[in-house]
């Protein structure tokens, strides 16, 4: 069975990547996910409230990569 490897990593606006989650998912399923995260950081502190951007990349066994980057706001 082949496997994706997926990377995403959280920045804050002004640039500073304060999370990074790596994990492989099985490349057999029509869906991706859900990739769990507990809200903190690579430290063990919780972030703040705000906007945030987040940079997702998955790699496929081929090497084939896709990759997209998004706003993620929190609300909380």
């Amino acid at each position: 069975n082949a496997e994706l490897e997926v990377l995403i990593q959280i920045y804050t606006i002004s640039g500073k990547l304060i999370k990074t989650i790596l994990t492989p998912i099985a490349a057999h399923q029509p869906r991706i996910g859900p990739i769990n995260w507990d809200g903190k950081d690579d430290f063990g502190d919780s972030i703040g409230r705000g906007v945030y951007i987040y940079k997702i990349k998955v790699r496929a066994d081929n090497g084939t990569v896709a990759e997209e980057i998004q706003k993620l706001v929190i609300l909380k």
